[in-house]
């Protein structure tokens, strides 16, 4: 859904940017987009009687008074026309950089093939597993050990090849792969909070502190398990309904008689009639 939902934008922002430009080009050639209609119908002209002309006496201006008339260039609609020009180009500007961040966000969100999620989730799951959590738990300062916990989710994310944004630290991206895979959202805050007060602070880091954050890592590590296991029964769903059809396809019968073959004993031929066997 996200992905059709992302499309849908895709071609909307295409949309706007292409009817902006169509409005730049006419207002930088001066050429209306809808001018009047050129048709001949209507009623029918009406004659008027010509008058005799009026001898009108009329005043020849002056060269410096002439350039500021009417017919002259007008300058504040040349400066207005910049400024409209501008904004256009400023609104369809900010729209190609929405658009990139937008490809750029589907490309981050899961859309590569189902080998490449497989070895992220196989890398978050080496970096949160058992071994790195005792270590974690026995060796070294409460602080370093805190701070190790969360560093080896940023360097599993980062082995998996992952696009990341220039505007974007390895803590946030971290953050966001681990939402992706549907870890609960207060082990991720907990830990990333630890890390933080551990990294940057200045006062000690308790025992109890180095708990709570491998206590975290183990939370992390436990829904990742799960998320393992039901990207594992939807893989062998999906193979038994290519199975099923491929059977089908091969004239073994229609899916759902083939689904049906599978639960009947002795290969699927069932118990003989009554008169057939006799």
């Amino acid at each position: 859904m996200r992905r059709g939902m992302t499309s849908t934008v895709v071609v909307t922002v295409l949309l706007a940017v292409g009817g902006l430009l169509l409005l730049v080009w006419s207002s930088s050639s001066g050429s209306p987009l809808v001018g009047a209609p050129q048709g001949t119908w209507g009623p029918p002209p009406i004659t008027m009687q010509a008058e005799p002309p009026v001898d009108l006496e009329l005043e020849t201006l002056p060269p410096e008074q002439a350039a500021d008339s009417p017919d002259g260039p007008d300058l504040n609609q040349w400066i207005v026309d910049a400024v409209q020009l501008l904004l256009l180009l400023t609104l369809v500007f900010g729209l190609l950089h929405v658009l990139r961040r937008l490809l750029e966000r589907e490309k981050r969100e899961g859309t590569g093939p189902p080998r490449e999620r497989e070895e992220e989730l196989a890398a978050l799951l080496d970096a949160s597993g058992e071994e790195v959590r005792y270590r974690a738990l026995t060796q070294g300062d409460p602080r370093n050990a805190v701070v190790a916990c969360w560093v080896a989710l940023e360097d599993a994310v980062q082995r998996s090849g992952l696009d990341q944004d220039p505007s974007q630290t390895a803590s946030e991206l971290t953050g966001e792969v681990l939402t992706r895979w549907e870890v609960d959202p207060l082990a991720i805050r907990d830990l990333a909070a630890a890390y933080r007060e551990a990294r940057f602070s200045r006062h000690p880091i308790t025992e109890g502190q180095r708990r709570a954050a491998v206590d975290a890592l183990e939370r992390i590590h436990h829904d990742l398990r799960r998320k393992v296991k039901a990207e594992q029964e939807a893989r062998e769903a999906r193979e038994a309904t290519d199975q099923t059809a491929a059977q089908a396809v091969a004239g073994e019968g229609t899916p759902a008689e083939v689904a049906r073959s599978g639960d009947t004993p002795h290969g699927g031929r069932g118990r003989p009639q009554h008169g057939t066997d006799r």
